[in-house]
């Protein structure tokens, strides 16, 4: 991460006019995306005619035009290029028996070569005429397929006959017993169809099956065999879904490493991946985004991209990434935050019959400004690349709204990219092989990493993402008070080895969440689950026990768990809070940041040696005695602080 992250404007538009303001407000970077293919609405991505019309036809006049229009808003204006890689119209209909819709069915054609090796073809010519034309001027490359361009396999496992073959070698490549066809759906979908079909079917639909999981919603959380699989009797499902999963991520690093070889040295590579904080109910598990590790293991990828989180942007609301942050950057590599949130003032209509006005967008402009700032403030402490997504047009308009911007500009070139130290005491730690065993068609237990990341928003402390295999590489990790693991199913003992070494230990608390270790060796046995914690696996309540020199923390409904009873559980682990209210809090280094609905006037406390915090938008400073001060806040607001 030597390169400063990029602050841009996205459009799936080309509005001059925005771009005019932006530019005057001293942007520079805009993202472009020449697309040949239609959104999940069905009307065109892109206002420009498609650059790839033929398999050997490609006119790319209309992306000169559109560089050229922007120019002539924003004279200099560097890019961010997404590359379309999903099928245009002709190829996804060329095939009767292979399946090239990337945008629905992703995971099927990643195993036709009759979309690969076309796909392939345009890339490298899309990529030999921008470097030789515009190279100087492009900043990265994205690589976009899959449904909404993000990578996205919405299939379902469902077969075909390359994906059979192709599972079917990737068994046998990894000494497991030739499987001959796919797992039938009634396996892949996971332990609740098996207690479905068991239940008593007196006066019931014997079909209604996802009625009975949407009756799990409110319903306690159950045995952990109706939601983590046995390998015993469903280990096949986990293996053809880790399968999945990899062949989304290799189809990246493949398209990535093509690219690689053409594109200059200075140049990244991105794309959207990894929503392991995010996906839920029918997607957690099936939607492919699983190997974030190692797509960002990669050389061939710099940065991942995801939006702001969809269940925590209203006003209020903590916001943060659908990826483990803590994961990238371990391995020097950035997030990309996309900042799509609906402000007040957004445009909901993509033709004049479809409109997609929300409910929760910012509701005036007070709003809007208070929330571009929480956005930034995020971004900004956690290192992140950046950009403001006006989707459909007129998302920030107003002279409040483009001083805000260019205020939030300024920042960025003063503190973007700069080192600063860790500042969060507590680390959530995901664990993506245990996630295989998991019923996404369960949905509480697949909303277990979105409902634990949404709960520390308002904890009132820092927090960083992990996942588990990153704590040895983890610098500071001894500043980490409170550990969380809310789905470590799956104990493996490199990941015992892990545990035992570095989080064990130094009085360190630990939170273990919904029957951590009951599977190990192969063997499905929820006794483990109390070797590991000191506690009876499905026991009821919140469980605490001081151990040799760790403390040793459990439950087994992580829905029980309230922001009240985190805040306890952080405050007796020694985690320093900055605020009693529910209020989210970021915290890098030096800066600090808290954001408000209600505002008034809010106490904080700081770490030593502090003695001065100055509030960056509005340049107000506040003396710190003792650790804490005071601010008043305007309804709703978000300040950033620098402390010294």
């Amino acid at each position: 991460m030597t390169t400063p992250p990029f602050l841009a404007y996205r459009s799936f538009y080309t509005p001059l006019n925005t771009l005019e303001k932006f530019g005057k407000t001293g942007y520079d970077t805009v993202c472009i995306f020449p697309a040949h293919t239609v959104n999940s609405r069905g009307t065109p991505y892109s206002q420009y005619p498609p650059v790839w019309l033929w398999y050997d036809r490609l006119n790319f006049a209309p992306l000169d035009d559109m560089i050229h229009d922007i120019g002539r808003a924003m004279p200099g204006a560097k890019f961010l290029c997404m590359i379309d890689l999903n099928s245009p119209a002709w190829l996804e209909h060329m095939n009767s028996y292979s399946c090239s819709d990337t945008f629905n069915n992703l995971g099927k054609a990643v195993h036709n070569r009759g979309w690969i090796e076309p796909t392939r073809k345009y890339l490298e010519e899309f990529l030999t005429y921008t470097e030789n034309r515009y190279g100087d001027r492009i900043l990265a490359y994205i690589l976009a397929c899959g449904a909404t361009d993000e990578w996205y396999d919405y299939s379902n496992g469902a077969e075909s006959p390359e994906r059979r073959a192709a599972w079917r070698k990737w068994c046998v490549e990894r000494g497991l017993p030739d499987p001959v066809d796919i797992p039938p759906e009634s396996q892949r979908n996971g332990p609740l169809m098996e207690a479905f079909l068991n239940r008593p079917a007196e006066g019931k639909d014997p079909l209604d099956y996802w009625k009975f999981c949407h009756e799990q919603r409110n319903a306690p959380l159950g045995p952990v065999e109706n939601y983590v699989r046995d390998p015993g009797k469903n280990g096949r499902a986990a293996d053809y879904w880790k399968f999945c999963n990899e062949t989304i991520a290799d189809t990246i690093l493949s398209f990535a490493g093509t690219a690689r070889k053409i594109i200059r040295k200075e140049t990244q590579i991105g794309c959207f991946y990894g929503y392991i904080l995010e996906k839920t109910l029918r997607t957690l598990v099936s939607c492919g985004h699983l190997e974030y590790e190692k797509v960002l293991d990669s050389p061939d990828i710099d940065f991942l991209i995801s939006p702001g989180t969809y269940t925590d942007r209203q006003i209020g609301g903590g916001s943060g990434f659908l990826i483990p942050n803590g994961t990238a950057r371990v391995r020097g590599k950035r997030l990309l935050h996309e900042c799509d949130q609906r402000t007040h003032t957004y445009n909901s209509y993509l033709t004049p019959d479809i409109n997609l006005r929300l409910n929760s967008a910012w509701p005036d402009e007070k709003s809007t400004v208070a929330g571009l700032k929480r956005e930034a403030a995020l971004g900004l402490l956690k290192g992140t690349h950046l950009w403001w997504f006006d989707m459909w047009g007129d998302y920030y308009q107003g002279e409040a709204v483009l001083k805000t911007l260019e205020k939030i500009r300024e920042l960025w070139g003063r503190y973007g990219g700069q080192p600063l130290p860790g500042a969060s005491e507590i680390a959530l730690i995901a664990d993506s092989e245990s996630t295989y065993y998991l019923d996404e068609n369960h949905p509480k237990a697949s909303s277990v990493y979105l409902q634990l990341r949404n709960k520390l928003n308002y904890i009132g402390a820092p927090f960083e993402v992990y996942s588990i295999r990153d704590i040895p590489k983890i610098k500071d990790f001894d500043r980490c008070k409170l550990a969380i693991f809310p789905a470590l199913f799956e104990l493996t003992p490199e990941k015992m080895e892990i545990l035992t070494r570095y989080v064990m230990k130094d009085n360190r608390s630990v939170l273990w969440l919904t029957a951590p270790g009951v599977i190990q060796n192969g063997m499905f046995d929820k006794n483990n689950c109390e070797k590991l914690t000191s506690f009876p696996c499905e026991l009821a309540g919140l469980q605490y026990r001081v151990m040799k020199d760790w403390n040793s923390w459990y439950l087994y409904d992580f829905s029980e768990l309230s922001v009240a009873r985190f805040k306890e559980i952080a405050k007796k682990s020694g985690v320093l809070l900055y605020t009693d209210t529910e209020n989210p809090v970021y915290a890098e280094g030096n800066l600090l940041a808290l954001h408000t609905k209600d505002g008034g006037r809010l106490s904080l406390r700081v770490p030593d040696p502090f003695k001065k915090a100055r509030e960056l938008f509005t340049d107000r400073e506040t003396v710190i005695e003792n650790g804490i001060f005071s601010y008043d806040f305007a309804a709703p607001d978000t300040a950033l602080f620098e402390l010294s």
